[in-house]
């Protein structure tokens, strides 16, 4: 499918380069509408993709804001970052946050939700990752920049490949029978 994202708001371009349906503001200053939401929530929809909106200009812009959209059944590969910490707010929708030790043992549970826990935010050098737990979620991305493609991410050697899709099946399964820690 071919279409013209965001055409109302053309500050907002994509990013070609990306692996994933993703785009940056091109503005110094940037608010972002619930009609932006909307727009994101019905690309998300008709492409049938998870997506990301940067707030920021670039990859390698000091600060990185991004409003994410995940459908349920996403797999993102636990995975740290050694120089960065990160922070999670809830936009719309559900998600869990599960942060590890280096042997890929649970130490941190986070259930987001609007009545519960909006805010989640952790330190660099945790494998971490978040899995939707309602139709999809939105929310909030903010950690320090710049990104560099190799090496930025440092993926769990004990936590399934993305394209091993029976193995995932089982790793999430029973990652979400994980009780909360604290």
């Amino acid at each position: 499918m071919s279409m013209e994202y965001f055409s109302q708001y053309p500050f907002i371009v994509q990013d070609k380069k990306a692996r994933s349906l993703s785009f940056f503001c091109k503005r110094e200053v940037v608010s972002l509408s619930r009609d932006v939401m909307n727009e994101l929530k019905k690309i998300a929809s008709e492409e049938n993709k998870d997506i990301r909106v940067s707030m920021h200009q670039s990859p390698d812009s000091d600060l990185h804001n991004m409003i994410i959209l995940q459908h349920r059944g996403t797999y993102v590969r636990p995975h740290k970052h050694l120089k960065k910490a990160e922070a999670y707010q809830l936009i719309e929708g559900t998600q869990t946050v599960f942060i590890f030790d280096n042997a890929g043992k649970v130490i941190d549970r986070c259930d987001m939700s609007h009545d519960g826990n909006f805010l989640y935010r952790f330190e660099r050098n945790h494998y971490h990752m978040s899995t939707p737990t309602s139709d999809f979620v939105i929310f909030h991305e903010s950690k320090i920049g710049p990104f560099v493609r190799e090496g930025d991410s440092i993926f769990a050697p004990w936590a399934p490949m993305g394209d091993d899709k029976e193995s995932v099946k089982m790793f999430m399964g029973n990652l979400l029978e994980t009780k909360q820690v604290i």
